[in-house]
């Protein structure tokens, strides 16, 4: 088992700089998450990693080895590609084994480990079949499986999940975390989807522009966001963001003033953070731990099951919460409702830089 390491790594398409200076470490054993908005550079990292793209400027490790200069066979890499790439005209069994067999690995010992690889996935009965006749959760299984036979040093998955519909991809997340953990191998997956980032990782890596956000485990990513582009990306619904300033001693905003001092001088311009599940009923939450109560006008109820999506309006801020069932029976649509803000619970960031900024809050009276 073995981790991985990119020192200031760069890479140019022409006059395009797609990543300015990343410099990251793998623990071995870990499920790694690299998360961002399309564009940001996450899969010409995973690229760079397994060899398939060059970086203009950086080295690249993976254990103890300089692999900066190496061809990907040289690198002891498997990688899962949102399409499958499974040749038609050969069996499942043929596709599994095809790397041992170019490798010249004796037909013995592929057999084995395909055997081995189908077992853990289930799709031992499927071996004779042709991609062709599968579904996509099958071949998606095909191609994990492919990866597993070589039994590499790194995982590398490029956002397997895709093209594969709701149920089937929170199975085949599932999946994939049971197979890491039974054969504790270090993982690094490439998504946009930040459930698929939350529930599956060990550490989430959110990229931005070419260059890291934040790095850190899921909690920390979704509790204390260290700027607004990650605040703003991670949580479904997204985070409200509302214009504010720094006044003496308060934060000033358009839902109300805020007794509390940040971490930045009078007059600067900020932006308030509230997570749609971070607002409260009045009587839910300690008055001792109330920020701000806000009046508020009802325009949506939006049904999840046990939960809901109620949209708001308070003056001319419009505000986004999340309730269980059994407070939604409070919310009627055109109706006025009455709801706090734990002083606990609000983020609040620079507006020019975007980075997080420390709250301390007054002793309430």
């Amino acid at each position: 088992m073995s981790g991985a390491r990119l020192k200031t790594l760069h890479k140019s398409f022409g006059h395009q700089e797609i990543l300015k200076g990343i410099d990251l470490t793998i623990e071995p054993g870990s499920f790694t998450v690299l998360l961002g908005p399309s564009g940001c550079g996450k899969s010409t990292t995973l690229r760079i990693l397994a060899g398939l793209e060059t970086q203009t400027s950086g080295e690249v490790w993976i254990g103890h080895r300089d692999v900066s200069a190496l061809e990907p066979r040289e690198r002891d890499v498997a990688m899962v590609f949102q399409n499958y790439a499974l040749y038609p005209n050969m069996t499942i069994a043929r596709n599994m084994g095809f790397g041992l067999k170019a490798r010249k690995t004796p037909a013995a010992e592929i057999r084995t480990r395909v055997t081995e690889a189908a077992r853990m996935l289930g799709i031992t009965e499927l071996l004779g079949r042709y991609p062709r006749q599968l579904s996509g959760g099958q071949q998606q299984r095909v191609a994990i499986g492919r990866a597993i036979v070589r039994q590499p040093n790194l995982f590398l998955f490029d956002e397997p999940l895709s093209n594969l519909d709701a149920k089937l991809r929170v199975e085949m997340r599932t999946e994939l975390l049971r197979l890491h953990r039974d054969l504790a191998a270090t993982t690094i997956y490439v998504t946009h989807d930040q459930e698929e980032a939350m529930t599956m990782a060990d550490r989430i890596v959110v990229m931005n522009a070419g260059q890291i956000e934040q790095i850190g485990r899921p909690d920390e990513i979704y509790f204390a966001p260290v700027s607004l582009m990650v605040a703003g990306f991670v949580g479904s619904p997204a985070m409200n963001l509302i214009d504010g300033r720094i006044s003496t001693g308060a934060v000033e905003t358009a839902i109300g003033r805020l007794e509390a001092k940040a971490d930045a001088p009078a007059g600067c311009g900020i932006v308030l953070g509230i997570r749609p599940d971070d607002l409260f009923f009045p009587d839910s939450l300690e008055a001792v731990d109330q920020a701000l109560v806000l009046d508020c006008h009802v325009e949506f109820i939006e049904l999840l099951g046990a939960r809901g999506i109620v949209t708001l309006r308070n003056g001319d801020t419009r505000l986004r919460g999340v309730f269980e069932e059994r407070y939604l029976g409070r919310f009627a649509e055109g109706e006025q409702v009455r709801l706090a803000l734990s002083r606990h619970r609000l983020h609040v960031f620079d507006r020019s830089s975007g980075r997080r900024l420390a709250l301390a809050h007054a002793a309430p009276a």
